[in-house]
């Protein structure tokens, strides 16, 4: 009896150790939570005149695939263009790589390179090629363990800009959106790769935004956004929410009129829902649009909160803070720009330039944001009042220096990067 009392301490300890190490990793796309915010244990300290030192950089071919962190290894897709993939495991506080993994990947698509961000737990690394080959490796040693291509299995084709999907764990599961006309959504088992459910087809056309997961109503699903194509009135756009565990639909919007969404669904909480893009109703132009999600008896229901065209990101989600939502608008005036729950603008950065495509994410109390176009990143205060920049640094001076890849943050350390290299910055020491 006392040995089995020790045996259940035991692992309720292990569980709540395993829960603690997770949350505090940037273990997929942005983030835990999947929502750009961390709520670190190291509290940012304030940056010199020339900005926080680099502690390391580590040299990559072009391409837009961001990192993700997790105990201290970094973990990032690569490409060697028009022959391979390569899958690195980097030491966070040396820099010094620590494994990698190459596979065939023939061919090379418009603005060619990498494209998504692997997603990290004890045991393993998943990631999904622009090619769609989806594959799980061992974490410690980056050997292989299973791999599907995900545009072969459901019957999708090799679009313009290729594939670019970040995979999403839910318990067992490691989930991902291949787009096909097979099906919408997949589900694999997270260890041994088989197929546990698939949705039904989506309505649009296979485009960029990955799957983002949602507790409304107490039920776990799985949102993912479905744009219309313009040359083809039978592909038609939906968000639509499938259960996580089944894949059974839940309920679907129609109002997002997106034909290129490449921002994900943000969760605001157990009820609300903001979407936001660059390209609606049949021209680039911005819109936001905020959801309330309720459950009553079986049946969801979808309420429009706001929807606003003075506003719109196309390649980052916002951030959520204090009731306010902050965002790179890359409609005019192309800049960061502060929005309350009712839909309005509070204000406008004021000077130029703006921050293109670049991400943003929120660590605890203070936002960074970087310059999609030159690379720079910047300290900024969120505050409902104006745009207040307390620090800003330069890493890049090449001319490739395009940054459209989400950042990472983990252990006071921020890896961001460009079209030819990958930056580590301590953010805690200076």
């Amino acid at each position: 009896m006392k040995n089995s009392l020790k045996i259940s301490l035991l692992l309720l300890i292990f569980g709540f150790l395993q829960a603690c190490t997770s949350s505090y990793n940037w273990n997929q796309y942005l983030g835990p939570g999947r929502n750009a915010i961390f709520n670190s244990q190291e509290k940012i300290a304030p940056w010199p005149e020339n900005g926080p030192r680099e502690s390391w950089s580590f040299p990559l071919g072009v391409g837009y695939g961001g990192a993700a962190i997790f105990d201290e290894e970094v973990f990032v897709l690569d490409r060697k263009k028009g022959e391979t993939d390569i899958l690195r495991c980097i030491d966070l506080i040396s820099g010094k790589e620590k494994w990698k993994f190459s596979y065939e990947a023939k061919g090379e698509i418009s603005f060619p390179g990498s494209r998504a961000v692997p997603t990290v737990d004890r045991d393993y690394v998943w990631s999904v090629g622009p090619h769609g080959d989806f594959y799980c490796v061992d974490r410690k040693s980056g050997e292989p363990l299973w791999n599907h291509n995900i545009l072969n299995d459901f019957n999708r084709e090799l679009t313009t800009w290729g594939v670019s999907q970040s995979p999403l764990i839910y318990k067992d599961l490691i989930i991902a959106a291949p787009q096909g006309d097979k099906a919408g959504v997949v589900a694999y088992h997270k260890s041994s790769g088989e197929l546990v459910w698939k949705s039904r087809p989506l309505t649009g056309h296979p485009f960029h935004a990955s799957p983002t997961l949602a507790s409304f109503g107490g039920v776990d699903q799985v949102i993912v956004i479905s744009p219309y194509e313009r040359r083809d009135s039978s592909r038609t756009h939906e968000v639509v929410a499938f259960n996580a565990e089944s894949g059974e639909e839940l309920w679907k919007y129609t109002g997002l009129k997106s034909f290129a969404t490449i921002t994900p669904a943000v969760v605001i909480d157990d009820e609300r829902l903001f979407l936001t893009d660059c390209s609606y109703n049949g021209a680039y132009g911005p819109v936001s649009i905020l959801l309330e999600i309720t459950k009553a008896g079986d049946a969801f229901q979808v309420k429009e909160l706001f929807l606003t065209e003075t506003v719109g990101c196309k390649m980052h989600p916002a951030v959520f803070y204090q009731d306010h939502l902050y965002l790179n608008s890359t409609g005019k005036p192309n800049q960061m720009q502060c929005l309350n729950m009712e839909g309005e603008v509070v204000w406008e950065q004021a000077s130029a330039p703006g921050f293109e495509m670049g991400g943003l994410i929120l660590v605890n109390d203070m936002i960074i944001n970087q310059n999609g176009k030159n690379g720079d990143i910047h300290l900024i205060e969120p505050s409902p009042e104006s745009y207040k920049e307390i620090g800003k640094s330069s890493f890049f001076s090449s001319n490739k220096s395009q940054a459209w890849s989400p950042m990472a943050y983990g252990s006071g350390f921020l890896i961001f990067r460009d079209m030819e290299k990958m930056v580590c910055v301590d953010l805690v020491n200076p």
